[in-house]
């Protein structure tokens, strides 16, 4: 069907039957039916309180009834730190069940003052224009502490416990909500993951959240399943995505802090196979980094059977295909279904769903002419019988990601453009329809734009090909060499093949020094701290040396791409948004900025934090 802007836009989906207005009045309904799902939290050793809808709503309704004692009050902005708890997701009901907004807070259990996630925090309460903070009893000091040292004045903060309110009798008949709520207020300020620039605030209605959950669980029928996830609750991916789809359509709900699967991701597999779950969700990279645990454990617990998992979400950065390939090999003997992997494409301006195959279908991988890429155009090169990208340098294998879920629209536009391109043609995507946000809010109340005919630009880059979308990468990460088109996953993929098992992630950064005049790559290798131990004198090991040099030859092979620096860093040192991705625009301008350009070769990679001149802090939440 022909847009109205544009002949080419993709047609929005059949709108799927919304079955509740809001989250709230799902969660309401699941109780009266006397849903036997559950919902809980596991701990960092083992299972926590799981409790039923009904005990769950009664909860709710105490937690409301105290928030509104407390002077909350409809339209109100509270701030909630998202730990993973079965307390924290009551909360995040209850505040909406009182007609205020959330703004979700990182889980950050140390705030030193003058931290990046402090900073972070104090930004996420000014842009949010918070009112409320609420903080688990343990961590209530350090979050006034760090409020009152900034300085907020000009915003009325009370940072209060949620932890301790007890719940109301259980037995009588449930308490109803105790607002009608409005589905255009707004429900929800959600910060995007800020993985190429500062954070901003989406502003979600309870039309929007209500809209985007039931076409994503309508996509990937997720009704009345049993989901296990470890994303932040502070994300979109893990808050709408995970939580929200799981409560919205009655599912058990067994959530893993993000902590825990750093530590050690393959308790994602345990709980996985324990709680029989059939639905999961996570990034690229936790993917890559189970596949590589299980390939390097000789013997896994016994009785491990992944044979009920249906759909296992794989979407937020770039997909490369070899890793569906590898993972679903990987895992066939624990029971993993073929074709579990679902590719998916969001974001946080249309809630997170916008495209996404159909469940347990074969995913969709086509091989696109580099060159063609780099001009614009997806040109298809026959089939090869790999789908490694190190194959042939001049040929980009793409994941499909399905077409648009019920009720949004994709339009892939010339940059800075409003009509839509002919498929085939590459561009960047925008989306549009009933979970597109309407209000978008970055620093200092700036409001950025969203196109007057409703489509909201994403910064990807990606293209149609036979009704299917095709992401090929960010605007502001995907660079040229030799007049080819890059992504920095392209390479990432073919570096970290060529490496040993310790080294967890491979980040590819393109800078652009002043005066040069074409684009370089910076490569940073994260170690398990047992193998970023620099010889005395700051020279790098002889294991270093060799890793640094398999990594440069597997790229001058396969892309004809030299390297101009290559940093080893310890786990858990480079910058990661919530979601788990590298924050590669602020590596490549600390890089720039720190005086290390310009002499290519190996250097030597200070540990503690610090990498040649590059503050480098510990992400919070889920870095792996």
């Amino acid at each position: 069907m022909p847009d109205s802007h544009s002949a080419h836009a993709e047609p929005a989906a059949m709108p799927a039957t919304v079955q509740h207005h809001t989250w709230v009045d799902a969660v309401y309904a699941h109780a009266c039916d006397g849903v036997t799902a559950e919902l809980g939290a596991a701990s960092g050793t083992g299972m926590g309180e799981q409790i039923g809808y009904p005990a769950f709503w009664r909860r709710v309704a105490a937690f409301a009834s105290e928030l509104l004692q407390w002077g909350v009050r409809p339209g109100d902005h509270v701030a909630l730190v998202m730990q993973t708890s079965l307390e924290t997701m009551i909360a995040t009901v209850a505040v909406q069940a009182v007609g205020a907004v959330l703004v979700p807070l990182r889980a950050i259990g140390h705030l030193r003052e003058g931290s990046h996630q402090a900073q972070r925090t104090l930004d996420a309460l000014t842009v949010g224009e918070a009112r409320w903070c609420l903080a688990p009893a343990t961590w209530v000091d350090a979050y006034a502490a760090l409020i009152r040292t900034a300085g907020l004045s000009t915003v009325a903060i009370s940072t209060r416990d949620f932890t301790s309110v007890p719940a109301s009798s259980a037995s009588g008949p449930l308490p109803p909500p105790p607002l009608a709520l409005d589905p255009g207020q707004a429900a929800l300020l959600q910060f995007s993951s800020g993985s190429t620039s500062a954070p901003k605030g989406i502003l979600l209605t309870h039309r929007n959240l209500s809209a985007n959950t039931t076409a994503l669980n309508d996509r990937v029928r997720y009704h009345r399943g049993r989901g296990v996830f470890w994303l932040p609750l502070s994300h979109d991916m893990g808050l709408i995505g995970c939580f929200a789809s799981s409560m919205f359509s009655g599912s058990s709900v067994r959530a893993i802090p993000p902590e825990t699967f750093a530590r050690d991701p393959l308790r994602w597999i345990t709980e996985l196979s324990a709680f029989r779950a059939t639905h999961t969700a996570g990034p690229p990279f936790a993917y890559d980094l189970v596949a590589r645990r299980v390939k390097e454990r000789p013997a896994l617990p016994a009785g491990l059977d992944l044979s009920a998992l249906e759909v296992a979400l794989i979407g937020a950065e770039r997909i490369s295909p070899s890793l569906c390939v590898e993972f679903e090999r990987t895992l066939a003997p624990l029971g993993l279904r073929p074709h579990a992997l679902l590719p998916a494409y969001g974001l946080a301006e249309n809630c997170v769903a916008v495209a996404a195959r159909k469940p347990l279908t074969p995913t969709t991988v086509r091989n696109f002419n580099r060159q063609a890429l780099g001009e614009g155009r997806l040109v298809a090169v026959p089939d090869r019988t790999s789908v490694s990208p190190s194959a042939d340098a001049d040929v980009q294998p793409l994941v499909g990601h399905g077409a648009a879920v019920s009720g949004t629209r994709i339009r892939v536009t010339a940059v800075g453009g409003r009509d839509a391109l002919p498929d085939g043609r590459v561009g960047e995507i925008h989306v549009s329809g009933d979970s597109a946000t309407a209000r978008i809010v970055a620093q200092g109340s700036h409001e950025e734009p969203v196109h007057p005919d409703g489509f909201v630009p994403t910064g990807d880059l990606g293209a149609f090909a036979e009704g299917e979308l095709f992401v090929v990468g960010r605007l502001k990460e995907s660079f040229k060499h030799a007049g080819l088109l890059y992504a920095p996953s392209d390479l990432e993929t073919v570096a970290l093949a060529a490496c040993p098992s310790s080294v967890t992630a491979v980040v590819v950064v393109p800078v652009a020094p002043e005066n040069e005049p074409a684009e370089s790559i910076v490569l940073f290798i994260e170690c398990s701290p047992s193998r970023t131990v620099a010889a005395e004198g700051g020279e790098k090991t002889g294991d270093e040396s060799r890793l640094v040099d398999a990594v440069r030859l597997a790229l001058l092979r396969e892309f004809h791409m030299p390297v101009r620096d290559v940093f080893v860093v310890a786990r858990g040192m480079l910058p990661r948004t919530a979601s788990g991705k590298v924050q590669r625009t602020r590596l490549g301008a600390a890089y720039l900025a720190s005086g290390a350009a310009g002499v290519p070769g190996r250097r030597p990679a200070p540990y503690a934090g610090e990498v040649s001149g590059i503050q480098v802090p510990s992400p919070p939440g889920c870095s792996a």
